[in-house]
């Protein structure tokens, strides 16, 4: 199977953050922001929008970090995701991911993208074609690879 991930476009995003109202529907019955798996990051001085979303990442910072063993790729989507029976809420996977995509439920479980088993809500919610679901490409991966450890090397 084809690896496919989330791929955002920020000329095409207006900031209407439909796919986040539709994220948080699908997951939690609940037209919430803050419940939603991505996030669209508004640049007010340049008056543009950036949908952040997970990459599912081909070797995974938030797997990799996580002591319970509680991330793992599903085998049929190839998404990255957390199992919440198994994880103890220590936010190493939160502070591992250089995406800032992994949020934290009331209930201190971890949560994050699962590609809604390979039919993206939020892609499909998206009018202007900001976020698309497509095979990811080596130069892709390299690009976002080299946009984390940038993101990571500044951090620390």
């Amino acid at each position: 199977m084809a690896r496919k991930i989330l791929v955002s476009d920020q000329s095409k995003c207006s900031g209407c953050r439909s796919c986040e109202v539709w994220c948080s529907f699908h997951h939690f019955q609940e037209c919430n922001l803050t419940l939603a798996r991505l996030k669209v990051v508004p640049f007010e001085d340049k008056g543009t929008f950036v949908p952040v979303v997970c990459h599912h990442c081909k070797d995974p910072w938030c797997l990799n970090a996580c002591p319970a063993n509680a991330i793992t790729r599903d085998p049929e989507t190839n998404a990255v995701v957390i199992l919440k029976e198994l994880c103890t809420g220590c936010q190493a996977c939160a502070e591992a991911c250089p995406f800032g995509v992994i949020r934290m439920s009331s209930e201190s479980i971890a949560y994050k993208c699962d590609l809604c088993q390979g039919k993206p809500v939020c892609v499909e919610n998206c009018s202007r074609g900001a976020i698309t679901y497509t095979e990811i490409t080596q130069a892709f991966t390299d690009k976002a690879t080299t946009a984390a450890v940038r993101r990571l090397e500044g951090a620390v």
